[in-house]
Protein backbone atom coordinates (compact mmCIF):
# COMPACT_ATOMS: atom_id res chain seq x y z
CA UNK A 1 0.00 0.00 0.00
CA UNK A 2 1.32 3.36 -0.95
CA UNK A 3 0.61 6.51 1.00
CA UNK A 4 -2.24 7.89 -0.92
CA UNK A 5 -3.79 4.50 -0.33
CA UNK A 6 -2.65 4.38 3.22
CA UNK A 7 -4.27 7.80 3.58
CA UNK A 8 -7.87 6.87 2.13
CA UNK A 9 -7.61 3.47 4.30
CA UNK A 10 -6.70 5.35 7.63
CA UNK A 11 -10.03 7.54 6.78
CA UNK A 12 -11.95 5.15 6.78
CA UNK A 13 -11.28 3.50 9.98
CA UNK A 14 -10.71 6.49 11.53
CA UNK A 15 -14.59 6.18 13.08
CA UNK A 16 -14.37 2.64 14.00
CA UNK A 17 -12.02 2.78 17.44
CA UNK A 18 -13.11 2.01 20.70
CA UNK A 19 -11.95 1.74 24.03
CA UNK A 20 -11.32 -1.81 25.88
CA UNK A 21 -9.72 -2.90 29.28
CA UNK A 22 -6.51 -4.84 28.90
CA UNK A 23 -3.92 -6.26 30.80
CA UNK A 24 -6.00 -5.41 33.92
CA UNK A 25 -4.29 -1.57 34.05
CA UNK A 26 -3.76 -0.55 30.37
CA UNK A 27 -6.77 -0.32 27.82
CA UNK A 28 -6.59 -1.64 24.06
CA UNK A 29 -7.17 1.01 21.72
CA UNK A 30 -9.28 -1.42 18.44
CA UNK A 31 -10.15 -0.31 15.08
CA UNK A 32 -11.43 -2.78 12.29
CA UNK A 33 -8.92 -4.65 10.84
CA UNK A 34 -6.24 -3.08 12.74
CA UNK A 35 -3.89 -4.54 15.19
CA UNK A 36 -4.66 -2.79 18.74
CA UNK A 37 -2.57 0.02 20.50
CA UNK A 38 -1.92 1.63 23.36
CA UNK A 39 -1.88 4.37 24.55
CA UNK A 40 1.80 6.00 25.76
CA UNK A 41 2.21 9.37 27.08
CA UNK A 42 0.57 11.90 24.10
CA UNK A 43 0.35 9.13 21.45
CA UNK A 44 -1.08 5.87 20.22
CA UNK A 45 1.62 2.97 19.63
CA UNK A 46 0.55 -0.29 18.31
CA UNK A 47 0.97 -3.65 20.18
CA UNK A 48 3.10 -5.13 17.44
CA UNK A 49 5.82 -3.68 16.38
CA UNK A 50 8.37 -4.74 13.24
CA UNK A 51 12.12 -5.50 14.77
CA UNK A 52 14.21 -4.98 11.48
CA UNK A 53 16.95 -6.72 12.79
CA UNK A 54 16.11 -10.16 10.22
CA UNK A 55 14.88 -8.33 7.24
CA UNK A 56 14.42 -10.56 4.45
CA UNK A 57 18.02 -11.61 2.13
CA UNK A 58 18.34 -12.56 -1.55
CA UNK A 59 20.90 -15.68 -1.99
CA UNK A 60 23.36 -12.23 -3.31
CA UNK A 61 23.25 -11.79 0.72
CA UNK A 62 22.17 -8.33 0.04
CA UNK A 63 18.48 -7.49 1.90
CA UNK A 64 15.53 -7.74 -0.15
CA UNK A 65 14.20 -4.28 -0.92
CA UNK A 66 10.96 -5.65 -2.53
CA UNK A 67 10.15 -7.89 0.47
CA UNK A 68 10.94 -5.35 2.54
CA UNK A 69 8.53 -3.05 0.89
CA UNK A 70 5.86 -5.56 1.30
CA UNK A 71 6.70 -6.10 4.79
CA UNK A 72 6.15 -2.32 5.05
CA UNK A 73 3.16 -1.92 3.48
CA UNK A 74 1.31 -4.46 4.73
CA UNK A 75 2.08 -3.24 8.08
CA UNK A 76 1.01 0.40 7.85
CA UNK A 77 -2.05 -1.07 6.08
CA UNK A 78 -3.04 -2.76 9.31
CA UNK A 79 -1.68 -0.28 11.90
CA UNK A 80 1.25 -1.35 12.96
CA UNK A 81 3.80 1.89 11.62
CA UNK A 82 6.15 1.22 14.39
CA UNK A 83 9.84 0.28 12.84
CA UNK A 84 12.82 -0.83 15.14
CA UNK A 85 16.19 -0.89 13.42
CA UNK A 86 20.04 -0.48 14.72
CA UNK A 87 23.00 0.82 13.54
CA UNK A 88 24.82 -2.42 13.23
CA UNK A 89 22.05 -4.57 12.48
CA UNK A 90 22.28 -6.69 9.11
CA UNK A 91 25.67 -5.57 8.85
CA UNK A 92 24.84 -2.06 8.74
CA UNK A 93 22.09 -2.41 5.98
CA UNK A 94 18.60 -2.24 7.97
CA UNK A 95 19.01 1.60 8.29
CA UNK A 96 19.55 2.06 5.07
CA UNK A 97 16.63 -0.63 3.88
CA UNK A 98 14.20 0.79 6.71
CA UNK A 99 15.05 4.42 5.30
CA UNK A 100 13.96 3.54 1.44
CA UNK A 101 10.73 1.64 2.28
CA UNK A 102 9.18 3.91 5.01
CA UNK A 103 10.41 6.90 2.57
CA UNK A 104 7.12 6.38 0.44
CA UNK A 105 5.22 7.69 3.52
CA UNK A 106 4.29 10.77 4.97
CA UNK A 107 6.70 10.76 8.15
CA UNK A 108 3.73 11.65 10.53
CA UNK A 109 2.28 8.40 9.36
CA UNK A 110 4.73 6.35 11.34
CA UNK A 111 6.75 5.22 14.75
CA UNK A 112 10.91 5.01 13.91
CA UNK A 113 12.70 4.01 16.49
CA UNK A 114 16.88 3.67 16.39
CA UNK A 115 19.80 3.08 18.55
CA UNK A 116 22.90 4.91 19.65
CA UNK A 117 25.90 2.28 19.25
CA UNK A 118 27.54 1.94 22.37
CA UNK A 119 30.64 0.23 21.16
CA UNK A 120 31.41 2.75 18.33
CA UNK A 121 31.80 5.74 20.92
CA UNK A 122 35.34 6.93 21.71
CA UNK A 123 34.37 10.18 22.81
CA UNK A 124 31.40 12.55 23.84
CA UNK A 125 31.54 14.03 19.93
CA UNK A 126 30.59 10.70 18.42
CA UNK A 127 27.21 10.59 19.74
CA UNK A 128 26.02 13.25 17.86
CA UNK A 129 28.18 12.25 14.74
CA UNK A 130 26.76 9.13 14.67
CA UNK A 131 23.68 10.10 15.14
CA UNK A 132 23.66 12.16 12.57
CA UNK A 133 24.80 9.98 10.16
CA UNK A 134 21.83 7.65 11.18
CA UNK A 135 18.93 10.00 10.29
CA UNK A 136 20.73 10.50 6.94
CA UNK A 137 20.81 6.88 6.26
CA UNK A 138 17.19 6.34 7.74
CA UNK A 139 15.92 9.44 5.71
CA UNK A 140 14.51 11.27 8.41
CA UNK A 141 14.59 14.61 10.38
CA UNK A 142 14.28 13.04 14.17
CA UNK A 143 13.63 9.71 15.30
CA UNK A 144 10.22 8.56 17.48
CA UNK A 145 12.47 6.54 19.69
CA UNK A 146 16.13 6.37 20.31
CA UNK A 147 17.90 4.46 22.89
CA UNK A 148 20.93 3.95 24.11
CA UNK A 149 21.83 0.52 22.76
CA UNK A 150 22.71 -2.62 24.53
CA UNK A 151 23.88 -1.50 27.72
CA UNK A 152 25.77 -4.05 30.06
CA UNK A 153 28.73 -5.13 31.91
CA UNK A 154 31.00 -4.16 29.11
CA UNK A 155 29.57 -1.14 27.55
CA UNK A 156 27.92 0.40 30.74
CA UNK A 157 31.75 2.34 31.54
CA UNK A 158 32.13 3.86 27.92
CA UNK A 159 28.56 4.69 27.98
CA UNK A 160 29.26 7.02 30.72
CA UNK A 161 32.11 8.45 29.85
CA UNK A 162 31.31 9.82 26.76
CA UNK A 163 28.19 11.49 28.15
CA UNK A 164 25.57 9.50 25.76
CA UNK A 165 22.80 10.52 28.09
CA UNK A 166 23.84 13.81 28.38
CA UNK A 167 24.68 14.49 24.00
CA UNK A 168 21.15 12.28 23.17
CA UNK A 169 18.86 14.64 26.26
CA UNK A 170 20.29 18.19 23.92
CA UNK A 171 19.50 16.47 20.63
CA UNK A 172 15.95 15.71 22.11
CA UNK A 173 15.64 19.51 22.75
CA UNK A 174 15.96 20.27 19.17
CA UNK A 175 13.36 18.38 18.23
CA UNK A 176 15.50 15.03 16.55
CA UNK A 177 14.24 13.03 19.64
CA UNK A 178 10.70 12.33 20.50
CA UNK A 179 11.19 9.84 23.62
CA UNK A 180 14.98 8.95 25.37
CA UNK A 181 15.48 5.11 26.63
CA UNK A 182 17.43 2.43 26.96
CA UNK A 183 17.89 -0.99 25.52
CA UNK A 184 19.57 -3.45 28.46
CA UNK A 185 21.61 -6.89 28.54
CA UNK A 186 22.47 -6.77 32.25
CA UNK A 187 22.09 -8.14 35.32
CA UNK A 188 19.95 -6.56 37.57
CA UNK A 189 22.75 -5.03 39.50
CA UNK A 190 23.57 -2.71 36.72
CA UNK A 191 20.04 -2.26 35.82
CA UNK A 192 19.51 -0.41 39.21
CA UNK A 193 21.91 1.62 38.35
CA UNK A 194 20.50 2.56 34.71
CA UNK A 195 17.25 3.77 35.81
CA UNK A 196 18.42 6.22 37.89
CA UNK A 197 20.71 7.97 35.11
CA UNK A 198 18.19 9.76 33.47
CA UNK A 199 14.32 10.17 33.58
CA UNK A 200 13.74 7.64 30.85
CA UNK A 201 10.78 7.58 28.62
CA UNK A 202 10.68 3.78 28.33
CA UNK A 203 13.33 0.98 28.08
CA UNK A 204 13.77 -1.98 26.13
CA UNK A 205 14.10 -5.31 27.64
CA UNK A 206 14.76 -9.47 26.28
CA UNK A 207 10.88 -10.49 27.92
CA UNK A 208 9.90 -14.21 27.12
CA UNK A 209 8.09 -16.60 28.96
CA UNK A 210 11.44 -18.83 28.78
CA UNK A 211 13.62 -16.06 30.60
CA UNK A 212 10.75 -14.79 32.81
CA UNK A 213 12.63 -16.98 35.45
CA UNK A 214 15.77 -18.60 33.84
CA UNK A 215 17.72 -14.81 33.26
CA UNK A 216 15.55 -13.11 35.95
CA UNK A 217 13.43 -11.05 32.78
CA UNK A 218 11.17 -10.63 36.13
CA UNK A 219 13.08 -8.97 38.42
CA UNK A 220 14.40 -6.58 35.19
CA UNK A 221 10.45 -6.09 34.75
CA UNK A 222 10.37 -5.29 38.27
CA UNK A 223 12.81 -2.78 38.14
CA UNK A 224 11.94 -0.35 35.63
CA UNK A 225 8.21 -0.95 36.36
CA UNK A 226 9.13 0.31 39.93
CA UNK A 227 10.48 3.11 38.08
CA UNK A 228 7.61 4.25 36.35
CA UNK A 229 9.55 3.07 32.72
CA UNK A 230 7.29 1.52 30.35
CA UNK A 231 8.57 -1.06 28.44
CA UNK A 232 9.39 -2.31 24.85
CA UNK A 233 9.87 -6.16 24.52
CA UNK A 234 12.32 -7.66 22.57
CA UNK A 235 13.19 -10.99 21.38
CA UNK A 236 9.76 -12.42 23.02
CA UNK A 237 10.40 -15.42 20.79
CA UNK A 238 13.49 -16.18 21.93
CA UNK A 239 15.19 -15.53 18.45
CA UNK A 240 13.14 -18.48 17.52
CA UNK A 241 13.33 -20.55 19.92
CA UNK A 242 9.95 -20.36 21.21
CA UNK A 243 8.55 -20.75 18.03
CA UNK A 244 10.29 -24.07 16.84
CA UNK A 245 8.94 -25.69 20.19
CA UNK A 246 10.40 -29.60 20.85
CA UNK A 247 7.60 -32.21 20.56
CA UNK A 248 7.19 -32.62 24.19
CA UNK A 249 6.27 -28.87 24.19
CA UNK A 250 4.32 -28.36 21.08
CA UNK A 251 2.15 -31.49 22.29
CA UNK A 252 1.76 -29.81 25.84
CA UNK A 253 0.26 -26.29 23.75
CA UNK A 254 -1.35 -27.76 21.39
CA UNK A 255 -3.27 -30.47 24.52
CA UNK A 256 -5.14 -26.95 25.68
CA UNK A 257 -4.76 -24.79 22.83
CA UNK A 258 -5.22 -26.92 19.65
CA UNK A 259 -5.88 -23.20 17.21
CA UNK A 260 -2.90 -21.85 18.35
CA UNK A 261 0.73 -21.36 17.06
CA UNK A 262 3.87 -21.02 18.97
CA UNK A 263 4.46 -17.69 17.65
CA UNK A 264 0.93 -16.35 18.70
CA UNK A 265 1.55 -17.78 22.17
CA UNK A 266 4.79 -16.79 22.32
CA UNK A 267 3.66 -12.56 21.54
CA UNK A 268 0.49 -12.52 23.28
CA UNK A 269 2.14 -13.51 26.18
CA UNK A 270 4.94 -10.94 26.07
CA UNK A 271 2.14 -8.48 25.26
CA UNK A 272 -0.30 -9.53 27.99
CA UNK A 273 2.38 -7.86 30.71
CA UNK A 274 1.02 -4.87 32.11
CA UNK A 275 3.90 -2.32 31.72
CA UNK A 276 4.58 -3.31 28.17
CA UNK A 277 4.03 -0.63 25.52
CA UNK A 278 4.46 -2.91 22.44
CA UNK A 279 6.36 -6.27 21.55
CA UNK A 280 9.06 -6.43 18.57
CA UNK A 281 9.06 -9.18 16.47
CA UNK A 282 11.97 -9.45 14.27
CA UNK A 283 9.96 -11.08 10.76
CA UNK A 284 12.17 -12.46 7.93
CA UNK A 285 9.03 -12.33 5.07
CA UNK A 286 5.48 -11.03 4.40
CA UNK A 287 3.82 -14.49 5.98
CA UNK A 288 5.61 -14.25 9.29
CA UNK A 289 3.86 -10.55 8.71
CA UNK A 290 0.69 -11.62 8.06
CA UNK A 291 0.62 -14.60 10.70
CA UNK A 292 1.91 -11.91 13.66
CA UNK A 293 -0.23 -9.28 12.36
CA UNK A 294 -3.34 -11.59 12.80
CA UNK A 295 -2.48 -12.55 16.10
CA UNK A 296 -2.48 -8.70 17.09
CA UNK A 297 -5.92 -7.65 15.49
CA UNK A 298 -7.66 -10.50 17.16
CA UNK A 299 -5.56 -9.75 20.57
CA UNK A 300 -6.59 -10.68 23.93
CA UNK A 301 -4.63 -10.71 26.96
CA UNK A 302 -3.54 -14.45 28.35
CA UNK A 303 -5.86 -15.59 31.33
CA UNK A 304 -4.49 -17.50 34.18
CA UNK A 305 -5.08 -20.88 32.36
CA UNK A 306 -3.00 -19.62 29.27
CA UNK A 307 -0.07 -18.33 32.02
CA UNK A 308 0.23 -21.82 33.84
CA UNK A 309 0.52 -23.37 30.32
CA UNK A 310 2.99 -21.08 29.77
CA UNK A 311 5.11 -21.84 32.60
CA UNK A 312 4.77 -25.77 32.25
CA UNK A 313 6.00 -25.67 28.78
CA UNK A 314 8.84 -23.20 29.94
CA UNK A 315 9.57 -26.28 32.37
CA UNK A 316 9.98 -28.98 29.46
CA UNK A 317 11.80 -26.44 27.39
CA UNK A 318 14.23 -26.36 30.47
CA UNK A 319 14.07 -30.21 30.89
CA UNK A 320 15.19 -31.01 27.41
CA UNK A 321 18.05 -30.59 25.15
CA UNK A 322 21.73 -32.09 26.30
CA UNK A 323 21.11 -31.76 30.38
CA UNK A 324 18.43 -33.57 31.50
CA UNK A 325 17.66 -31.06 34.15
CA UNK A 326 14.02 -29.87 35.65
CA UNK A 327 14.56 -27.09 36.90
CA UNK A 328 13.77 -28.34 40.70
CA UNK A 329 16.37 -26.02 42.02
CA UNK A 330 17.51 -28.57 44.61
CA UNK A 331 20.55 -27.86 43.89
CA UNK A 332 20.57 -24.02 44.96
CA UNK A 333 19.49 -25.17 48.26
CA UNK A 334 22.93 -26.43 48.96
CA UNK A 335 25.34 -24.69 46.50
CA UNK A 336 28.18 -22.29 48.74
CA UNK A 337 28.67 -20.38 45.72
CA UNK A 338 25.67 -19.60 44.79
CA UNK A 339 25.43 -20.44 40.91
CA UNK A 340 22.13 -20.56 39.03
CA UNK A 341 22.54 -23.89 37.72
CA UNK A 342 19.25 -24.28 36.65
CA UNK A 343 19.85 -20.87 34.34
CA UNK A 344 22.64 -21.81 33.00
CA UNK A 345 21.46 -25.51 31.52
CA UNK A 346 18.18 -24.03 30.26
CA UNK A 347 20.66 -21.72 28.56
CA UNK A 348 23.29 -24.05 27.24
CA UNK A 349 19.85 -26.18 26.05
CA UNK A 350 18.47 -23.71 23.88
CA UNK A 351 21.93 -22.76 22.10
CA UNK A 352 22.29 -26.66 21.46
CA UNK A 353 18.93 -26.74 19.86
CA UNK A 354 19.14 -23.35 18.00
CA UNK A 355 23.02 -22.86 17.50
CA UNK A 356 22.58 -19.42 17.55
CA UNK A 357 25.59 -18.36 19.43
CA UNK A 358 24.97 -14.46 19.78
CA UNK A 359 21.97 -15.11 22.05
CA UNK A 360 23.90 -17.95 24.02
CA UNK A 361 26.25 -14.94 24.83
CA UNK A 362 24.22 -12.68 25.66
CA UNK A 363 21.96 -14.18 27.68
CA UNK A 364 24.70 -15.77 29.78
CA UNK A 365 25.77 -12.57 30.21
CA UNK A 366 22.87 -11.08 31.63
CA UNK A 367 23.87 -13.77 35.02
CA UNK A 368 25.48 -12.09 37.36
CA UNK A 369 29.15 -12.99 37.82
CA UNK A 370 28.88 -14.69 41.07
CA UNK A 371 25.89 -16.88 39.34
CA UNK A 372 28.08 -18.28 36.21
CA UNK A 373 29.60 -21.08 35.84
CA UNK A 374 33.44 -20.55 36.48
CA UNK A 375 32.71 -19.96 39.97
CA UNK A 376 32.60 -23.59 40.86
CA UNK A 377 34.37 -25.37 43.50
CA UNK A 378 34.10 -28.32 42.76
CA UNK A 379 32.54 -29.45 46.09
CA UNK A 380 30.41 -31.84 44.90
CA UNK A 381 26.88 -31.11 46.93
CA UNK A 382 25.10 -30.53 44.36
CA UNK A 383 25.53 -34.01 42.91
CA UNK A 384 24.23 -35.41 46.09
CA UNK A 385 20.67 -33.11 45.58
CA UNK A 386 20.03 -33.85 42.21
CA UNK A 387 17.41 -36.07 41.53
CA UNK A 388 18.38 -36.39 37.98
CA UNK A 389 21.76 -37.56 39.16
CA UNK A 390 23.67 -35.04 36.98
CA UNK A 391 27.51 -34.68 37.30
CA UNK A 392 27.09 -30.82 37.69
CA UNK A 393 30.47 -29.46 38.11
CA UNK A 394 31.71 -31.25 35.17
CA UNK A 395 28.63 -30.33 33.22
CA UNK A 396 29.54 -26.36 34.81
CA UNK A 397 33.19 -26.66 33.22
CA UNK A 398 31.70 -27.81 30.40
CA UNK A 399 29.75 -24.83 29.84
CA UNK A 400 32.50 -22.56 30.89
CA UNK A 401 34.43 -23.77 27.95
CA UNK A 402 31.42 -23.16 25.45
CA UNK A 403 31.26 -19.62 26.97
CA UNK A 404 34.67 -18.72 26.14
CA UNK A 405 34.59 -19.78 22.85
CA UNK A 406 31.69 -16.96 21.81
CA UNK A 407 32.78 -14.30 24.49
CA UNK A 408 34.35 -12.33 21.91
CA UNK A 409 31.62 -12.31 19.61
CA UNK A 410 30.20 -8.74 18.52
CA UNK A 411 26.74 -8.23 18.27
Amino acid sequence: MKRREFIINSALMAGGIALLSGCGKKELITSKNQVVKRKYKDIEVPLLALGCMRLPMTKNNEIDQAEVDRMVDYCMEHGANYFDTAYMYVDGKSEIAMGKSLKRYNRKDFMLADKSPIYKMKKREDVREIFNEQLKKCQVDYFDFYMCHNINKDTVDTYRNVAMVEELVKLKKEGKIKYLGFSFHGTPEILKDVVKDYKWDFAQLQINYLDWDVVKAHEQYDIVQKEGIPVTVMEPLRGGGLVNLSDKALAELKKYYPDTTPAAFGLRWAASRDNVVTVLSGMSNLEQVKENIQTFIDFKPMDENEEQAADKIAKIIQSQGEINCTACKYCLEVCPKGINIPAIFALYNQYKVTGNKMLFKIYYESLADSEKADKCIKCNLCNKNCPQSLEIPKLLAKIDEEYKKVADLKR
